[in-house]
C-alpha cells in the first residue's frame, strides 16, 4: 500500500496512515472521504448497486402512499409530488426533490455499476477515471435520509385528518435508503483506484 493518498476532488496529497477499526480518513482541505478500513469487495458493491438501481426505479414509479379523505382516494408517487410543487410555482424545491430522490441516486448507482464492471473485466477505458470522479461527486448528494424524514413527518401530520395506507413505493424507498447506507459504509474508493492501477500494469 502506498504511503500517500491523492484527494479525488481537490488533488491534495495526504499522508496515508493506518486507521483503527471502523474509522474513515477525510481530506483536511475539502473533507472528501479518502479511504476507510471497512472494505466491501467490488463484487459486493456491484450486487448492492444493481439492487439499488432496481429499487430507485420502483420507488419512483409506484405510489408512496394512498390517502383517503371524505370518501375520495388518491395515490401519489415521488414524481407526482415534485410535479405538484411545480404547479404551485415552487420550481427550485421541485427540482431539488427530483434531483435528490431520483437523478442523483440513479446516476450514482449507474456510475458505480459501470465502474465495478470495468474493473472486474479488467478494462481500463478512458471513461473509468471520469466515472470514479462522478461516483465521488454523487456520494455528497446522498440525501435520501433527509427526504424520507421530511416525508414521514408530512404523513404523520396528515394522518390526523385522513386515512393513509403506505404502498410499495415507500417500501422500495426505505429499502433503497438501507442499500445506499450499506454501499456508503463499505465503499472504499482507494480499493477501486488500486484495482485500476493494477489492471493497467497487466
Amino acid at each position: 500500500m502506498t504511503n500517500i493518498n491523492v484527494c479525488n476532488k481537490c488533488d491534495l496529497i495526504v499522508e496515508h496512515v493506518i486507521l483503527e477499526k471502523n474509522k474513515h480518513a477525510h481530506c483536511p482541505r475539502c473533507n472528501t472521504l479518502l479511504y476507510t478500513n471497512i472494505i466491501f469487495s467490488i463484487s459486493t458493491i456491484l450486487a448492492l448497486s444493481l439492487t439499488g438501481l432496481f429499487l430507485v426505479i420502483i420507488a419512483n414509479i409506484f405510489p408512496m402512499f394512498t390517502i383517503t379523505m371524505l370518501g375520495v382516494e388518491e395515490s401519489a408517487t415521488l414524481i407526482q409530488g415534485a410535479w405538484a410543487l411545480f404547479e404551485k410555482n415552487f420550481y427550485f424545491v421541485g427540482l431539488l426533490v427530483i434531483f435528490c430522490s431520483f437523478i442523483a441516486p440513479f446516476l450514482f448507482l449507474s456510475c458505480l455499476v459501470q465502474v465495478c464492471l470495468l474493473l472486474l473485466t479488467k478494462r481500463n477505458t478512458p471513461q473509468l477515471i471520469l466515472l470514479l470522479k462522478l461516483v465521488n461527486f454523487f456520494t455528497e448528494w446522498s440525501m435520501l435520509e433527509v427526504y424520507l424524514v421530511s416525508f414521514l413527518i408530512a404523513v404523520f401530520k396528515l394522518s390526523d385528518i385522513a386515512d393513509i395506507k403506505l404502498q410499495l413505493g415507500l417500501l422500495s424507498f426505505v429499502s433503497l435508503m438501507f442499500i445506499s447506507s450499506l454501499i456508503m459504509y463499505g465503499l472504499n474508493l482507494e480499493l477501486f483506484w488500486q484495482k485500476m492501477e493494477k489492471n493497467a500494469k497487466r
